[in-house]
């Protein structure tokens, strides 16, 4: 670490009161929680930037603690790394951000490539005789040109034989207010991340609590979990919201995931920390119409039933299907009534159950409609998967169901 930054860090401890380990942790969560490289000038100006406002607010609140002895209700919980002790309930895949963003900036370069560059958007890159390439790019709202020797090794988008198209991060500033450094450069051809939701007690806490941890850059295509297995590991609690965990830039959080025997009740645990999340199967067209207008995070559900059916060849998707019954269900024989909900079952789960199973899983609802316009039953968009009692094995396929027109046997 920078020598300045060290004596600043032991500055903040001596005058705030708190050990130069704890100092450390706090500024190591401002670079982790900013995904910044402090061994680059700006990188590291950011992190010290923001290190000093957070002195700045730490000793106001001392001052207002000294007058008035009023400690005021800012959430005051570590910001260093801590240990976890829970349950993952639910997870989802690794996503790359980047990608989508690629693919949207090549359609909009094809249906108006003025207009998408003048964006800010992308840098265009054309190819000249000589080898080399002039670069032009939008910045506050001027064009700019230069010639390179070479492109960005950030994996050019070609658009036609001599010119790519280089997507740029065109955001001046943070939501904070503060500059973003990067104004104006080439983005990265893959940004990952991951959340996985969580129930657990971290640090000194007695009680459990929900939580998401979020991970960010490549380790989030490796940080794999069973979903309702006791673990532990370490993690970063974000000091501006305690129901959100980060895990450490290091690595240090995959590798420090361990599964733990002797755990509380998986059932009751859901039941008193979740149980705003539960709904019974026969009761999911309700609840997905309660909470479809909800943020993604809050449209989670958890549910139980029996496996009525299964099949186990991936889909387009990679998803596996199951059917899920509630055998304590009424059945209308002469309507519509009640008989199963489709669960769609990543690749990221295995289906080591057979049909006649009871499992919980958790996840998103979905419906969509038919070709006349008519809405489908609620499906699940699977999370989590826990099996209470198992039956059979995943080896039994689902048969597709053949009309027979001959005897009546």
């Amino acid at each position: 670490m920078n020598e300045n930054m060290k004596n600043e860090i032991e500055k903040y401890a001596e005058i705030i009161s708190v050990s130069v380990e704890e100092a450390s942790a706090t500024f190591d969560a401002i670079v982790d929680n900013n995904n910044l490289d402090v061994n680059t000038d700006e990188g590291l100006r950011i992190a010290r930037s923001v290190f000093r406002s957070k002195f700045g607010q730490a000793r106001a609140r001392m001052k207002q603690t000294e007058e008035s002895g009023d400690k005021g209700t800012e959430y005051t919980g570590p910001t260093f790394t801590q240990k976890a002790t829970g349950l993952f309930w639910a997870k989802e895949d690794a996503r790359n951000w980047e990608e989508n963003r690629r693919n949207t900036l090549m359609a909009d370069y094809q249906r108006d490539a003025n207009n998408c560059l003048n964006s800010g958007d992308i840098a265009l890159a054309v190819q000249l005789s000589d080898g080399r390439y002039e670069v032009s790019r939008s910045i506050d709202g001027e064009l700019d040109s230069k010639v390179m020797e070479k492109l960005p090794d950030v994996s050019p988008m070609q658009v036609d034989d001599d010119r790519w198209i280089i997507p740029v991060d065109n955001r001046k500033a943070w939501a904070s207010g503060q500059a973003n450094p990067n104004y104006g450069k080439p983005l990265p051809a893959e940004a990952w991340s991951r959340r996985l939701f969580f129930v657990g007690k971290v640090g000194d806490s007695t009680e459990y609590q929900e939580y998401q941890l979020r991970i960010n850059g490549e380790q989030a295509k490796d940080f794999d979990v069973n979903t309702f297995n006791w673990c532990e590991f370490t993690c970063v609690p974000n000091s501006n919201n305690p129901s959100i965990l980060s895990a450490r830039k290091d690595g240090s959080t995959l590798d420090s995931l361990t599964y733990v025997e002797g755990g509380e009740d998986v059932l009751e645990i859901i039941q008193s920390t979740l149980g705003e999340k539960v709904s019974a199967l026969v009761a999911l067209d309700s609840y997905h119409s309660d909470n479809s207008h909800k943020p993604s995070h809050e449209r989670m559900v958890i549910t139980d039933g029996n496996v009525a059916n299964m099949k186990l060849e991936p889909t387009s998707n990679g998803n596996r299907i199951l059917h899920l019954s509630d055998l304590n269900a009424d059945f209308d024989y002469d309507g519509d009534g009640y008989s199963s909900v489709t669960c769609w079952i990543p690749k990221s789960l295995d289906i080591d159950f057979g049909i006649g199973s009871n499992v919980i899983i958790s996840g998103r609802t979905s419906q969509g409609t038919d070709a006349d316009g008519v809405l489908r039953n609620v499906s699940v968009n699977v999370l989590g998967l826990y099996v209470v009692d198992r039956h059979g094995s995943a080896g039994e396929v689902y048969v597709e169901p053949v009309e027979d027109n001959g005897d009546w046997w």
